[in-house]
């Protein structure tokens, strides 16, 4: 009962923050452990990727390494700004994988964590969805992917779906289907 309770008042705290961001963004740096790419030359980055990134930890849930993108020519889909694109982002680890077993094992990798895309639009989330969906290279390692509104949480495929779940609940947001319901070896 109180696991409700406390997974109801974070998503409560959520819609909060989320709901403040427009008007003023959170202040960088994220903490200790964690960083920025580095200036804001070639996008249009902002911090609200990094709001939700503090809800996750909040949540006690097992995050090293993140990394805050700021800049088109630093985010690894290149994506970071464009009209087509997110204009948040915060990639991240899980100290439960072992990047030894990661078939993508290059800093910030969805593979070794996850990571948080916030867009300006529901629409433009769920396309990037779409995409993700078209582009999978090897549908037996498909993301775990949430969404909530304009949020766009992906993660790893060797997480276990329950460990998935838990940064789900964390934010509040929805599971999307998988290509496949087939657990990649070596979940954790």
């Amino acid at each position: 009962m109180r696991l409700v309770a406390v997974l109801a008042s974070t998503g409560l705290l959520v819609g909060i923050v989320l709901s403040a961001l427009p008007q003023e963004p959170l202040p960088p740096p994220l903490s200790a452990g964690h960083h920025e790419d580095g200036g804001t030359a070639g996008g249009p980055g902002t911090h609200e990727a990094e709001a939700v990134f503090r809800v996750l930890e909040h949540a006690g849930l097992p995050l090293e390494n993140a990394v805050l993108h700021t800049r088109r020519d630093q985010d690894p889909d290149g994506l970071l700004g464009r009209h087509d694109g997110y204009h948040s982002k915060v990639t991240f680890e899980d100290r439960r994988i072992d990047g030894g077993t990661v078939a993508v094992a290059d800093p910030a990798s969805v593979q070794l964590g996850g990571a948080i895309e916030v867009f300006h639009g529901t629409g433009a989330a769920l396309a990037r969805v779409e995409r993700l969906r078209a582009d999978a290279a090897h549908p037996d390692l498909a993301e775990y992917v949430y969404h909530r509104g304009r949020i766009l949480l992906r993660l790893s495929p060797y997480l276990r779906e329950p460990s998935a779940d838990a940064y789900a609940a964390a934010v509040g947001a929805s599971a999307l289907p998988r290509s496949t319901a087939d657990p990649v070896s070596g979940t954790v």
